[in-house]
């Protein structure tokens, strides 16, 4: 009776092991991946100066609910140091719900996305120690894992007033 109670113990011990690292090992690699461009595009649409931020959807599958989060940081005194203060930048859209995967297929490249601000951006660009971090969060659809991307841009020369390249491309022409 012992040796039988051994045996489905074992065996159900070692399922559950075996199932927990698979599972972990199959789930960590599935985490949303996206790249980010390193430039900000200022362009004219509607007699709007708008800027304009681009990433692209890496990830061999979907993602979803997608949160941009541009803020413009500053170092500022405090006791004893030095603190970041953060002031948010508003965008026109600032949440997606859904970017598919990139396909060689699609000549639309839904899976690169551009986001804008109409934000003077230049202007409220205030000096040396002022630097915008764009935040993207982003949730893989087979998983559902939740993953950060963060790209700092810590000058105004990371405005240009070319366009970005279609596609893949993190670019600008």
């Amino acid at each position: 009776m012992f040796e039988i109670l051994t045996s489905q113990f074992l065996s159900i011990a070692t399922g559950l092991i075996s199932s927990y690292l698979f599972l972990i090992y199959f789930l960590r690699k599935k985490r949303a991946q996206i790249s980010i461009s390193p430039h900000i595009s200022k362009r004219e649409l509607d007699g709007q100066i708008n800027y304009f931020f681009k990433f692209v959807n890496k990830t061999r599958a979907e993602i979803f609910d997608v949160r941009v989060e541009p803020t413009f940081y500053k170092q500022v005194g405090g006791i004893g140091g030095l603190n970041i203060q953060g002031k948010d930048i508003k965008l026109v859209q600032d949440f997606i719900s859904y970017i598919p995967e990139g396909k060689s297929a699609d000549p639309n490249s839904l899976h690169a996305w551009r986001v804008r601000t109409t934000q003077d951006l230049e202007e409220e660009w205030q000096d040396e120690s002022t630097y915008i971090r764009l935040t993207i969060i982003a949730k893989h659809s087979l998983s559902g894992f939740s993953s950060i991307f963060v790209q700092e841009f810590h000058s105004k020369a990371s405005i240009t007033s070319k366009q970005f390249v279609t596609g893949d491309s993190l670019e600008v022409r």
